[in-house]
């Protein structure tokens, strides 16, 4: 998959920008607040309809405008198609693809993107809703499915809350909470099953044989993996917690309150981790996404990486440039100059004060 062109109008510090890429290392060089990272993040709205750092539609307008809009031509298996994402403060999103208003589940069949910066680290060291959020976006992207049932759950999880606000009978809403939150959950189980495997081996490869490991942590046991046993096992926690719900007015059971759990050798990560060992073990963790991801989709993901030397040192920075393969197009921000290996084709960009100049 190939990114090759992109426009911004009054998006983050650009009020207005065209830019062409080409296949392979496309080099964002910049000063901090240049705008090297909003134009990366840019091109992973463009991709999937939201930031990857996280942030609101409203932030990502530039400061005194009202709308933002992005467009794009993206390329795979010899098909071009063009792409724009478009807000309006106080309003709609609205995605078009060729022209045409689709929604956000059908952008995620078209496009696939993989993005990792320092704000990765809170996979390792924030609440358990980061890695929630980072769980719902690679597996949006690995299947339809996950992403239609994400929907439905958090629609019904808004219903059941307003009716436990408002003291009525909640049973409606639990039936189909927890008939979509087990299917939730057992999608979540393999998927870090696989995760598990990959990113342990990426880990071991940067950081010289250290351990990484990873675990969910569920609302049920985690032997329980039949979708009927899980089923049954939400409705008893869900009939444990009842009153503590009615007290709250919150829903208190199912995957939107699971975490993951992952450990550096013999200890969890978020509260033994070095910022060295968290940052490493992010990009780990999303270079196994991007594999995950390109064996399912059988296309190669646009990768976009965001700082990722900031905090590695040089071996650990050589040990990660031997991970990345396969890749036809990577997007990478830097202050310096990338190591040698990454210097070796695609494009050079200087990013300044919301204006890019291509280098030779």
């Amino acid at each position: 998959m190939i990114v090759e062109r992109i426009s911004l109008t009054h998006f983050r510090n650009f009020e207005s920008l065209e830019v062409r890429f080409a296949p392979g290392v496309n080099v964002f060089f910049g000063d901090n607040g240049s705008g090297k990272t909003n134009l990366l993040e840019a091109i992973f709205v463009l991709c999937l309809g939201r930031s990857q750092r996280t942030a609101a539609d409203s932030v990502l307008v530039r400061q005194g405008e009202d709308v933002y809009r992005l467009e794009g031509d993206i390329s795979q298996d010899g098909r071009r198609q063009s792409l724009a994402v478009a807000y309006q403060r106080n309003g709609r999103k609205k995605i078009t693809l060729d022209g045409v208003a689709i929604r956000i589940a059908e952008l995620y069949e078209n496009v696939c993107a993989v993005s990792s910066g320092p704000e990765d680290s809170d996979i390792l060291s924030g609440s358990p809703s980061v890695r929630r959020t980072f769980l719902d976006i690679y597996m949006s992207q690995y299947s339809r499915s996950y992403l239609d049932n994400l929907k439905d759950y958090h629609r019904i999880l808004s219903q059941k809350n307003a009716a436990l606000k408002a003291d009525m009978d909640t049973s409606a809403f639990d039936e189909l909470l927890i008939r979509n939150g087990a299917r939730i959950i057992k999608a979540r189980q393999e998927f870090i099953a696989m995760l598990r495997k990959v990113a342990s081996r990426h880990y071991a490869e940067i950081a010289h044989g250290e351990i990484l490991d990873i675990e969910y942590e569920s609302c049920v046991p985690s032997d329980m993996t039949d979708p009927v046993i899980i089923e049954g096992a939400l409705a008893q926690a869900v009939q444990k917690n009842a009153a503590r719900e009615r007290a709250t007015g919150l829903a208190m059971v199912g995957p939107h309150r699971d975490d993951m759990t992952i450990s550096i050798g013999d200890y969890p990560a978020r509260t033994h981790g070095s910022q060295g060992q968290w940052r490493t073990a992010a990009v780990s963790l999303k270079l196994s996404v991007y594999e995950i991801l390109r064996e399912k989709r059988k296309v190669a993901p646009v990768l976009l990486l965001d700082e990722i030397f900031a905090e590695l040192d040089a071996n650990r920075a050589l040990r990660l440039i031997d991970a990345f393969s396969g890749y036809r197009q990577l997007f990478l921000t830097t202050a310096v100059e990338p190591p040698e290996p990454l210097r070796t084709n695609g494009g050079r960009f200087r990013i300044s004060r919301g204006t890019v100049e291509v280098l030779s």
